[in-house]
């Protein structure tokens, strides 16, 4: 293999591989990734068995020829060489000779057929949809995800299509079993992506895909038995959906709410934000306090400290002579959902002190999150 290539390609495509690759795997191949160099192109793909990137770049092919490299030492190493045209020179033993103006590296890579197959897209039917649209949808569900590797089945954001008034919709839901997140939107190009029974892709995939997203307007889904693949021009993702069950979720959402509260979304915010400065590992919790109109929170940590605040608030449903309410909540599980709504006033909506809460951005009622309540 013999060919010159235009550095900042080279960086784009070794760079989408950084996330796919298996770093703390038993096997040593999985931590590199395919270049495979003809036709005045080269193909480089990763794969972790569960996730597998594959694009295609231009480059002056002089002899054509494939290995594989240990994917960070060699997106580290060319970050920082110097110029805009690399020579990339393989060897028998499946090395590669980096050359640069005077500077020259060598490293050590394994022979190509040891890669695993990378998935091709074959008879799935491709939907294209909106980069953008569903990228908020990924950021605004991610974080509810659970990260114990022992709840697999909540290891990832829930995908299904919903009836609703305004026709078909796409809607996420993640759940890390002390919390759940919702969002649903338009869903285009419905009847080619075929999800009625929903598919559970893994939390690693989740945040492939989001970052495919970012670097594209439109991306086009597909779907097979075992697997989703996103097709961007030369450039390829396929996600392994996982088998676990996810849970009937329905069954969290309450029916019906006794109190509605609204308030101002950035000032909450910043309030939990201030008061959270004070938690440890131990004691996260922290205390809302509801009357007809202002919002109490307390946090007592005896390791650091105590604060409390006011915020102002307004009942729009609900008998005023039942409150004041005191119900205990992480701080954490407040600030990821506030964090990522947009508009000016959220609602709260809760039965007492042992139910769940849902948070609601009051512009936007298909994204809400479900919060369990804390043991005061």
């Amino acid at each position: 293999m013999k060919l010159r290539i235009e550095r900042e390609n080279l960086l784009k495509g070794v760079g989408r591989t950084l996330g796919v690759v298996d770093r703390r795997g038993t096997m040593p191949i999985l931590s590199h990734f395919l270049m495979d160099a003809k036709d005045s192109q080269i193909m480089v793909a990763a794969t972790d068995l569960e996730v597998s990137f594959r694009g295609v770049y231009p480059a002056e092919v002089l002899e054509p020829g494939a290995l594989t490299l240990p994917a960070h030492y060699f997106h580290n190493l060319v970050k920082e060489l110097p110029g805009d045209i690399l020579e990339l020179t393989g060897t028998e033993k499946s090395n590669l000779q980096i050359q640069v103006g005077e500077s020259r590296y060598q490293l050590l890579g394994l022979p190509a057929d040891q890669f695993p197959p990378v998935p091709e897209i074959t008879d799935q039917n491709m939907a294209e949809v909106e980069s953008k649209q569903l990228k908020e949808m990924i950021e605004k569900t991610i974080f509810s995800v659970s990260m114990d590797d022992l709840q697999y089945h909540l290891s990832g954001i829930f995908w299904e299509k919903i009836e609703s008034p305004d026709g078909l919709q796409l809607r996420l839901v993640s759940t890390d079993g002390h919390r759940l997140t919702v969002i649903q939107r338009p869903l285009p190009a419905s009847e080619q992506f075929a999800i009625e029974d929903g598919i559970l892709i893994p939390r690693k995939g989740v945040a492939e895909i989001s970052r495919l997203l970012a670097e594209e307007e439109k991306v086009s889904l597909g779907l097979s038995k075992k697997s989703l693949a996103l097709k961007a021009d030369n450039k390829f993702l396929f996600i392994r959906l996982l088998e676990k069950k996810f849970p009937d979720y329905r069954r969290i959402i309450p029916e019906g709410f006794e109190f509605r509260f609204s308030i101002n979304r950035q000032a909450m915010f910043d309030t939990i934000k201030r008061i959270s400065l004070l938690s440890t590992e131990r004691f996260r919790g922290i205390i809302f306090n509801l009357t007809p109109d202002t919002l109490e929170i307390n946090f007592q940590n005896p390791e650091v400290g105590e604060g409390r605040e006011l915020l102002p608030l307004v009942l729009e449903e609900g008998d005023a002579s039942q409150l004041p309410i005191q119900i205990g909540f992480n701080a954490r599980y407040f600030l990821e959902p506030l964090a990522a709504m947009t508009g000016e006033e959220v609602v709260l909506e809760l039965n007492d002190k042992d139910r769940p809460c849902r948070i609601m951005d009051k512009d936007d009622p298909d994204y809400f999150g479900i919060i369990m309540p804390m043991s005061l």
